[in-house]
């Protein structure tokens, strides 16, 4: 055996495993994610696992690879199908995942307070017109490729974590149509044209692009200026009336002094 094909054949038995085991891990992500989310509108009935022939997963519907004839799975395109169910943590298999679609489905519940371990490659997270609820998870800060996070359209509360600013490729990015409240994080302006429409119709947001944020200090005077204007409002008309008493019984009894003194002399 000559010196090149015993090293052709090394090669290929420490690269078909590594393909082997990677493959594996995708078909596993995908497995999961089938068993786990509802899927009443038959989209993802082209899922059919079995089939080892390289790349028969790629004809997925939704499903992109990187090249089509290796199940090493790019993209997940999966908006407007109709799923329901909770965020499907089985993902994190798909280790080579840049982009996550689910918009427009019936996805609901919680993001996983750690998704950035789930999803740690992705460029691409959109989450837009579902029914996800809670608190925005800040380790999406970590998912550091991020160009583009699209989260309008659910019922996500409680404020926009700080750490988000973190996010300095971050191009295009919505949270309208939620329940948050609390100041927007300073975002990088340089690469993230905010619009007042990306913030729009939330309980209590505050800050550029919005009206900018009260001082905590006039958040506690102001309460404190109306309970005095009220209790001014309340209390002047006994004030007037007992001063009204008083100055009355004084002159009475200068009347009644006098009407003594003329009496004796």
């Amino acid at each position: 055996m000559s010196i090149a094909t015993l090293v052709t054949a090394c090669i290929w038995f420490l690269v078909v495993p590594s393909f082997t085991c990677a493959n594996e891990a995708n078909v596993n992500c995908l497995k999961s994610i089938y068993s786990q989310v509802e899927d009443p509108n038959g989209y993802l009935s082209s899922w059919v696992f079995g089939n080892y022939a390289q790349g028969y997963m790629c004809k997925f519907n939704g499903v992109i690879c990187w090249h089509d004839d290796e199940d090493r799975v790019m993209s997940l395109m999966l908006s407007g199908y109709g799923l329901r169910g909770e965020f499907p943590y089985g993902i994190w298999n798909c280790s080579d995942l840049t982009g996550l679609e689910l918009a427009d489905n019936n996805f609901s519940g919680p993001l996983p307070s750690n998704i950035a371990s789930l999803i740690p490659s992705l460029t691409i997270l959109d989450l837009s017109g579902n029914s996800f609820s809670g608190e925005i998870p800040a380790s999406l800060s970590n998912v550091t490729f991020l160009n583009t996070l699209m989260l309008q359209h659910n019922q996500f509360t409680g404020p926009l974590p700080p750490e988000l600013a973190l996010l300095e490729r971050l191009s295009k990015f919505s949270v309208a149509d939620n329940q948050l409240t609390g100041p927007i994080p300073n975002f990088n302006d340089a690469t993230l044209k905010m619009k007042p429409d990306d913030f729009a119709n939330n309980t209590d947001l505050c800050g550029m692009p919005l009206d900018a944020c009260k001082p905590e200090e006039e958040g506690i005077i102001r309460p404190g200026k109306i309970g005095a204007a009220v209790g001014a409002a309340l209390f002047a008309p006994l004030g007037a009336f007992l001063g009204w008493f008083f100055f009355s019984g004084r002159k009475e009894k200068q009347q009644h002094r006098s009407w003594i003194y003329h009496m004796e002399h």
